[in-house]
């Protein structure tokens, strides 16, 4: 005989011991209280006529929470997450890849002030430092310190530099922005130039091209080079006129040129004067030649008619007097002041000419010697 015996209490207490979980749907509870679904994925619980932690009814539905003594009560979902104001509370790592679409939105960093910004366009794309309103890609207000900058282009600018899109490709630009087109529009004080294979529309082979201009746009500087032929280096004055040039023809013949009329080139020395004139090359030291040429008048005037020959005793008496030749200058005056190579031989060739009009005399002179002792 079995007796049953029902105690109504106003509340269930499971008693606690070593075996006092709970199971529904499960005879090996493993906590307090486990419900377990007779169907996999659907809920095993229903909890109705919960109290909500708050009056606010804002949201799209509730959802479990416990509070701050520990109660399961009911608790709104909002619409949208609230605001956050600090993005530095915590730390964290991406676990995968992360695309933001800006969709025409500005992302600024700004630390302190306008002109510390980071600023991204939204609309199209270019990027600030320093400037909330960037021109190009990139767009810097202040200094860039990089131990090794690369520049690469292989597209044509056209519209920004040159009116043939086929025609320049810019590689680098800097400086003040001084071109004035209608074909360098834009460009600047310094600018380096990519000309492809196929420039201006023609297969005449790559080349480039680099300049450095002054603020009214005047070319002051010039380099260029074509790939497997010849190269240009100048320099120009303030009217863009060349005043020193070095052309190699791509065959390696080399000319050096300082094409205007008042230009000096000193080696070894900056001065371009001394006591008897001023000169266009200046070399302070040796000079070694092959071959020299000089320009100057000559002395065929000896054999001119009204030429008056110096008589041999005035030569005489003119070299006991002077201690050199007539018409060549002294010893000491060399020393002094140098001799000009063409005047020199001008006058070492009178000397000459001179002697071989004394000989031509002294030649008939004897053959009448000659006739009369024959006699």
């Amino acid at each position: 005989m079995f007796i049953v015996t029902i105690t109504t209490q106003a509340q269930n207490v499971f008693p606690l011991g070593a075996n006092s979980n709970v199971g529904i749907g499960t005879t090996a509870p493993t906590t307090r209280l486990q419900v377990t679904s007779a169907t996999a994925g659907t809920s095993g619980i229903i909890i109705t006529n919960l109290t909500n932690a708050t009056g606010t009814t804002t949201g799209n539905g509730k959802a479990l929470s416990v509070d701050a003594s520990g109660n399961v009560v009911l608790v709104p979902v909002l619409n949208s997450a609230p605001a956050v104001n600090n993005i530095y509370t915590t730390n964290g790592m991406l676990s995968a890849n992360r695309i933001l679409t800006m969709s025409g939105r500005d992302l600024t960093f700004n630390p302190s002030t306008a002109n510390s910004a980071f600023f991204v366009n939204g609309t199209n794309g270019n990027v600030g430092l320093g400037t909330l309103t960037p021109t190009a890609k990139l767009d810097v207000n202040g200094q860039i310190k990089s131990n090794q900058a690369v520049f690469t282009s292989n597209q044509s600018n056209g519209t920004v530099y040159g009116s043939d899109v086929n025609d320049k490709c810019v590689v680098f630009s800097a400086g003040s922005v001084i071109g004035s087109g209608p074909g360098y529009i834009n460009t600047r004080m310094l600018n380096f130039i990519d000309y492809p294979g196929t420039n201006k529309g023609s297969n005449v082979g790559s080349s480039f091209w680099f300049g450095i201009e002054d603020r009214n746009d005047i070319g002051r500087f010039r380099m260029t080079a074509a790939t497997g032929g010849s190269t240009y280096l100048g320099v120009l004055n303030k009217s863009q006129q060349e005043v020193f040039a070095v052309i190699e023809d791509g065959n390696d013949n080399v000319k050096v040129t300082l094409p205007k009329a008042d230009s000096y080139l000193g080696i070894g020395t900056t001065s371009f004067t001394d006591a008897t004139g001023t000169y266009r090359l200046a070399v302070a030291g040796n000079v070694r030649a092959h071959r020299v040429r000089v320009y100057t008048t000559w002395a065929d005037f000896v054999f001119s008619n009204d030429y008056k020959l110096p008589t041999l005793n005035e030569v005489e008496t003119h070299i006991k007097e002077n201690g050199h030749l007539k018409d060549i200058p002294s010893s000491k005056e060399v020393e002094t002041d140098g001799i000009e190579l063409g005047e020199m031989n001008k006058k070492l060739l009178q000397k000459v000419e001179e002697l071989t009009l004394y000989l031509i005399q002294l030649n008939k002179e004897l053959q009448l010697v000659k006739s009369q002792i024959k006699q």
